[in-house]
């Protein structure tokens, strides 16, 4: 996860508490995980499948 990531982040958790502050309706969070950028087990898995994945492919570009 990068810097880039980070900001995206707390830019989503400021525009929420803006919007509670503001007396605005909130969309749904799905969960706290969302809400945080913690990635579930499912994302976790599928991040991972993709870099062995991609590791394969460069492995084969290489020889």
């Amino acid at each position: 996860m990068g810097y880039r990531e980070d900001e995206k982040r707390w830019k989503r958790i400021q525009d929420l508490l803006a919007a509670e502050a503001g007396g605005h309706e909130l969309r749904p969070v799905v969960s706290q995980r969302t809400l945080f950028g913690i990635p579930s087990t499912v994302e976790q898995t599928i991040e991972r499948i993709v870099a062995e994945d991609e590791a394969k492919r460069r492995a084969k570009r290489k020889k």
